[in-house]
């Protein structure tokens, strides 16, 4: 797997060099135009110095804006003797200085490194990971942190940044140069031509950092588990690190801090936040055990919620829709970081604690020419306002007297694609949020409908009081969120979440809504039926279809004035 792994970056930096030194070599062809260079080698300056400086920027955000605290590894010996015991090992084995320390007074679980070379590097954690993971748990996380350090990663991913950002400046400046020649419309052609080719190629490089990015974490997790010779620790870490983040985004102490530092190191933390909700599917009690790997010694209990969690995974792993929402993240789907860590585990001898078979929650083998017929029928509904669109140009195009009908064949489009969405007419069926997290077919396109009786916990956006979405718990301990929208749109929802949010949270209430997932999961919310008998509206389906309907009536309107002249 390492040298699988290696190769990519290998060749994703290969891809990203050839890219530019095609650009370059066309810019070379057909103009000398000094200013070009002059910028280039400006862009790889800057670049250079930020990556020089920006160990000691992060140095001061963390101590003015998060209070951070620096501790050294024998102080962190009095909180886990064994972790320090690991960093001296793995500094000695790799030859590195002893990485400098910080600790985040915050109860988020989260952990990052950064540096400009493995000698200066620095590991950031919070007191979150001490809060929510035991001791094998929380060194599985540093030495992911170190795997990241020892395998170079912040040299690798500036190069790829760096080039990626040449790419666009190579676009800006052939787009927009007239060349220098006398004869300008014989050159300037070609040069927007190799601009335009910078840009696609830019696009292409993007994908392809979002891919490197995500084989570092593969390779970083592979360290790990090596490091610690427990892969399954940090398989149940990642678990309890989903949830605890989920559990404390909706407690009421949340301050303004905390959301802010996971946002902020999104791109460099161990786990992605956006996607947490998706493996609270049980409470962090339930995998006290398997991160000893003692999957044999569990209460019949404790085996539900690992097989409840299992069946979550399902999605992840093989649903198309989540290869194509995995494309634009800078990690992998935490389930198949789980994946390719339990084989590891198989590797080196140990008991793999998940099964991860085809199968759903009742034992059905996934049915996946269903599941991709349903992917190929989705896609067109999402691209059908385009070609909709499109075909309404062109029909215009052969003939002018169809006005805009391009307007009116989007909104059809748009319009169509919603009333997919909302399913009207189907049953909402009773289901706990375990249960339609555990639907492989899931889709982010058309919506379940679904009714859940639960409790509202809190806030979608914590912290923000103006917000009118909001997040309920089941029998099944799981969470999810629900979207509201007031009959009147904006003004209402801000009303709504100034004024109602705050006292529904706490109450039991039966929801009715339309599930969608991706990376991230929600219920467009039709209705809440409160504990004390306040019945609420919600019109995420009327507000869906109201941009289709408003465009045809303004193309159709612009047509007969256009006729009626």
């Amino acid at each position: 797997m390492r040298a699988k792994l290696g190769f990519a970056s290998i060749f994703t930096l290969g891809v990203l060099f050839s890219f530019v030194f095609a650009i370059g070599a066309g810019v070379l062809h057909y103009i000398g135009y000094m200013s070009a260079p002059v910028l280039i080698i400006l862009v790889i300056a800057f670049n250079l110095a930020v990556w020089l400086i920006s160990p000691t920027i992060q140095d001061l955000i963390l101590s003015w804006i998060y209070k951070a605290q620096k501790i050294t590894p024998e102080e962190l010996a009095t909180r886990n003797e064994s972790s320090y015991q690991m960093i001296m090992d793995l500094c000695k084995k790799h030859n590195i200085r002893t990485p400098k320390f910080w600790i985040i007074d915050d109860l988020n679980p989260t952990a990052y490194c950064y540096g400009s070379y493995p000698g200066n590097s620095r590991v950031a954690f919070s007191t979150g990971l001490l809060h929510y993971l035991n001791d094998k748990e929380f060194n599985a996380v540093i030495a992911h942190e170190f795997g990241h350090i020892i395998n170079k990663d912040f040299i690798v991913m500036t190069i790829a940044s760096t080039l990626l950002q040449l790419l666009y400046e190579l676009y800006v400046i052939l787009t927009r140069t007239k060349g220098r020649s006398s004869n300008n419309s014989s050159n300037s052609n070609p040069l927007l031509l190799i601009g335009l080719v910078s840009y696609v190629f830019y696009i292409i490089g993007t994908y392809l950092v979002l891919y490197l990015s995500r084989t570092r974490e593969y390779l970083a997790d592979r360290f790990s588990a090596e490091a610690t010779g427990d892969p399954n620790a940090l398989s149940s870490a990642l678990i309890k690190i989903a949830y605890g983040i989920t559990e404390h985004s909706k407690s009421k102490d949340e301050n303004s801090n905390s959301g802010r530092l996971l946002s902020s190191t999104r791109a460099m933390g161990i786990y992605d936040y956006k996607t947490a909700d998706s493996l609270t599917a049980r409470h962090k009690a339930a995998f006290t055990e398997t991160s000893e790997g003692a999957v044999a010694t569990m209460s019949r209990e404790e085996s539900m919620s690992i097989i409840g969690i299992e069946k979550v995974f399902l999605f992840d792993l093989y649903n198309p829709w989540a290869f194509v929402s995995e494309l634009s993240s800078t990690h992998p789907l935490t389930a198949k970081r789980i994946k390719a860590m339990s084989d590891t585990a198989i590797e080196m001898g140990q008991q793999q604690p998940y099964n991860f078979e085809a199968t759903d929650l009742y034992g059905r083998a996934i049915d996946k020419a269903r599941m991709y017929g349903q992917f190929t029928t989705e896609l067109l509904i999402c691209a059908l306002p385009t070609i909709a669109f499109i075909a309404g140009l062109l029909l215009m195009f052969l003939n002018l007297k169809y006005g805009f009908g391009a307007l009116i064949a989007l909104g059809a489009g748009l319009l169509i694609q919603n009333l997919y969405r909302f399913s009207s007419g189907e049953e909402f069926k009773k289901l706990t949020i375990l249960q339609i997290m555990c639907n492989p077919y899931a889709s982010p396109i058309k919506g379940m409908p679904v009714e859940i009786d639960g409790q509202v916990i809190g806030r979608t956006d914590a912290g923000n009081k103006y917000s009118p979405h909001m997040t309920i718990k089941d029998e099944s301990n799981s969470i999810i969120n629900l979207r509201y929208e007031s009959i009147i749109g904006f003004f209402g929802n801000i009303f709504f979440g100034w004024k109602k949010v705050e006292g529904l949270i706490g109450m039991r209430t039966t929801i009715r809504g339309w599930f969608r997932r991706s990376v991230s999961q929600i219920i467009d919310l039709k209705s809440m039926k409160m504990g004390d008998g306040q019945d609420i509206r919600s019109y995420a389906q009327f507000w869906a279809y109201v941009p289709g309907i408003l465009i045809m009536i303004a193309g159709v309107a612009l047509t007969v004035l256009v006729h009626t002249r």
